[in-house]
């Protein structure tokens, strides 16, 4: 069955990263990976420096090659609060990963 069944909805979309990332752990080590490398100042996140949004590409592609669907991409906000919860394990991020802002 595939997990992205409304393909454009962002919630299916991001569920279908975590069951990748839950089921196979090869997925979430390289997103910790990509995750890692990914060094930008949140007050830059506007003016993302040309080899970080390279990253991020790369990153994206990887993550819609895992799900097997479409997959918007993660910004350059959503990649920092990701980064934040996963490779500096702060579980009490302001904003959940998928939203850009507290405004809800």
């Amino acid at each position: 069955m595939n997990v992205v069944s409304n393909v454009s909805d962002p919630h299916s979309q991001l569920r279908a990263l975590y069951l990748s990332l839950l089921q196979n752990q090869e997925h979430f080590d390289e997103f910790k990976q990509l995750l890692a490398l990914y060094e930008v100042e949140p007050t830059r996140t506007e003016q993302e420096p040309v080899d970080a949004a390279a990253l991020r590409t790369r990153l994206n592609d990887r993550i819609r090659s895992w799900i097997g669907g479409r997959f918007d991409g993660l910004s350059a906000a959503q990649v920092l609060q990701w980064r934040a919860i996963v490779v500096e394990e702060r579980l009490n991020v302001a904003l959940s990963p998928w939203k850009e802002s507290n405004i809800y």
